[in-house]
């Protein structure tokens, strides 16, 4: 079988030669290297012809095979090699070329409600490693500068696409996008698709559409700061304290304080909000807020003052010997009294701060009023003082509240002992008889020195008498 089997690789070998050259020749003239021809038909043309090479390799290897067993000299194909090479490094390029197509592609068939940006990221960031890591030779090529163009423009495109899938996009900044690009964007449709957005010329408008998305962004960053004052303060109420056995008629001072405090805060933020340039869409609703705030801290300001005054007068007026000398400004002050626990009676019925200070006109119209009546009551109270000063010069050495302690309970004359110093220099203490309440016996230094009176007075009626 020698003889027969040794004609027959002879034969075999022959025919590979011609096979091989009639190859290289198609293979010059028609293959995926022909000068002018476009990547995808080159692409097309090296699966056809690494299919033809594959099997002219088998041959290759067989008829190498025979030629060992028989002991013949191993026939060279330097072709062969040169164009197995050449194929090894067009697969890379061709494989990395249809794997950019297959996957680039099939991003435009993704849901706009499905799209992952994060994930694109990733994997055309692989692809332009692989790019990196392909053979310097091959980056002259048509196919990887197609290929290094498709990753580069989708890889350009995903950062607005990134701010584009913004929840804070509204159907309002699609409809600017469209006006910009010349596109119209059926965004509410359900089979919306990335490929309904690529179709719009967005690079050709980049900045234009990034400055709208980054826009979409602070609108929502400016309504979300909004709504969280607004929510923060729906929820603020008023402090109350007793005064005296009336009940919870004052407003604590120091909670309150905090509270305008705070309401400065909140004006600030809201003043910044809506002088921003993105507040356009916000800014009624943000002004009537800051209305509400403003209006508020002015009425808490005010309220303050009204109760320190309304604190300030009421100890002269209810049930003090002023109030029977001062008849006409003690009725004002008991109608000014009966205003203010309806006030606050209502301020505890409804104690949000807001709601209560500017839910109606109640606060705004009724402060003014009583900070106007008490202001009357406080100018009388200041003539009534003046006169008793000019009646008795050495009143002029203390202050109103204590002139108005001293006065207010001039019916008992023992109530003067903690103001003689005041009064009377060195004069710290008067000895009254312990049998006649207002009979005085003696006066006292703060050196201890004691003054007996030669002829006791009688300290009755009113301390001028003295």
């Amino acid at each position: 079988m020698q003889e027969k089997n040794r004609q027959m690789l002879v034969n075999s070998i022959s025919q590979f030669k011609s096979d091989l050259a009639s190859f290289l020749s198609d293979y010059t003239t028609n293959g995926p290297m022909v000068d002018g021809l476009l990547a995808l038909e080159a692409s097309s043309r090296l699966s056809k012809f690494q299919v033809r090479f594959d099997d002219l390799y088998d041959r290759y290897q067989m008829c190498k095979a025979g030629e060992r067993l028989f002991g013949y000299d191993q026939s060279e194909y330097p072709e062969l090699n040169r164009l197995q090479n050449e194929l090894t490094l067009l697969q890379k390029l061709y494989g990395l070329y249809n794997d950019v197509n297959r996957v680039v592609d099939s991003y435009y068939d993704i849901l706009w409600a499905d799209l992952d940006i994060s994930r694109i990221n990733v994997e055309l960031t692989e692809f332009q490693n692989r790019c990196r890591r392909l053979p310097k030779g091959l980056k002259d090529w048509p196919a990887y500068q197609d290929l290094k163009k498709k990753i580069d423009d989708f890889n350009e495109t995903c950062p607005l696409l990134e701010l584009m899938t913004n929840k804070s996009m509204k159907e309002r900044h699609w409809e600017l996008i469209g006006e910009i690009t010349g596109h119209k964007f059926h965004i509410q449709n359900e089979n919306f698709s990335l490929k309904h957005v690529m179709e719009a010329p967005l690079l050709k408008h980049k900045d234009e559409v990034e400055d709208i998305c980054i826009g979409a962004m602070k609108e929502r960053e400016i309504d979300g700061k909004m709504k969280q004052i607004v929510q923060e303060w729906a929820g603020v109420t008023l402090s109350f304290t007793n005064f005296k056995s009336r009940g919870e008629i004052l407003l604590k001072g120091q909670e309150t304080a905090d509270i305008m405090t705070n309401l400065e805060d909140a004006l600030m933020i809201l003043n910044y909000l809506l002088n921003n340039r993105y507040s356009t869409m916000y800014r009624q609703e943000i002004q009537t807020i800051l209305t509400d705030f403003s209006n508020a801290a002015q009425i808490l300001d005010l309220w303050l003052a009204v109760q320190n005054l309304w604190i300030y007068l009421e100890a002269v007026f209810v049930g003090g010997d002023i109030a029977k000398q001062m008849p006409q400004e003690a009725v004002r002050f008991l109608n000014i009294d009966v205003i203010w626990n309806k006030i606050m009676v209502r301020a505890r019925e409804n104690a949000l701060v807001i709601p209560c200070c500017v839910g109606d006109d109640t606060m705004s119209n009724t402060l003014p009023y009583l900070l106007e009546q008490l202001e009357l009551c406080q100018k009388s109270l200041s003539g009534y003082l003046e006169s008793k000063r000019k009646i008795f010069p050495r009143f002029f050495f203390v202050s109103d509240p204590v002139l108005l302690e001293i006065l207010g309970q001039a019916s008992d004359s023992h109530t003067i002992q903690p103001h003689l110093l005041s009064v009377f220099e060195n004069v710290n203490e008067v000895e009254f008889n312990p049998k006649e309440y207002n009979l005085m016996l003696s006066v006292e230094s703060r050196e201890n020195e004691k003054v007996e009176l030669q002829t006791p007075v009688l300290a009755e009626g009113n301390v001028e008498i003295w």
